[in-house]
């Protein structure tokens, strides 16, 4: 996390704030190189802010958060957030990490019944046209996947929440009343409730 002093693209400054093309190429190329990923953030579109008597008003993204694959795997919901600047002319960026509850890598799953939902398709077509920051054509593809499988695990906990715990919870509720069947005999009340 710092000032990088580079922009990415025109994206990333006010039409003031000059883009020389050379020092972008060189960090989209370190970028590529050492498989860092610029994190996306909220708040102020610009980190940098300068109102210079001869320039006139000036910004641009030039403080980033860089973090790698495994980082991406181990704290897949951590947030960088632009503040208002108070002093200085450049916007503090907060990084508010939330531990998983295991670190363990879990190998990603396509589950089948995503592709019946009605926002199934449009979210990964909205991940898959998200700008990536790469010239190799491979890392950019590769970049993309990584991001829709953490859109996609975000969205699975969301919308369908954990439906493994909820079918272990539900096969727990049905043995245990298959169990009391069994030692007190069937009736009509648990034979309701395991086809509950």
């Amino acid at each position: 996390m710092g000032d990088f002093n580079v922009v990415l693209g025109a994206h990333e400054r006010s039409r003031g704030a000059r883009n020389p093309a050379r020092p972008t190429q060189d960090f989209m190329a370190f970028l590529d190189e050492t498989h860092l990923h610029d994190m996306d953030t909220t708040g102020s579109q610009f980190t940098w802010v300068t109102r210079r008597s001869n320039h006139g008003y000036m910004a641009a993204h030039l403080d980033r958060v860089l973090v790698n694959d495994e980082f991406i795997d181990i704290w897949h919901s951590a947030a960088a957030t632009v503040l208002p600047r108070i002093s200085t002319d450049h916007h503090p960026i907060l990084l508010t990490l939330q531990e998983n509850a295991d670190h363990a890598i879990r190998p990603f799953r396509f589950q089948n019944i995503w592709s019946t939902h009605p926002s199934f398709l449009p979210l990964v077509s909205d991940s898959w046209r998200q700008f990536v920051t790469s010239y190799n054509p491979i890392h950019r593809v590769t970049q993309k996947l990584k991001r829709l499988k953490a859109t996609l695990k975000h969205w699975n906990k969301v919308t369908f929440r954990n439906i493994f715990v909820e079918l272990e919870t539900a096969t727990a509720a049905l043995a245990a009343i298959q169990l009391e069947s069994a030692s007190l005999g069937d009736s009509d009340e648990r034979l309701m409730q395991e086809i509950e």
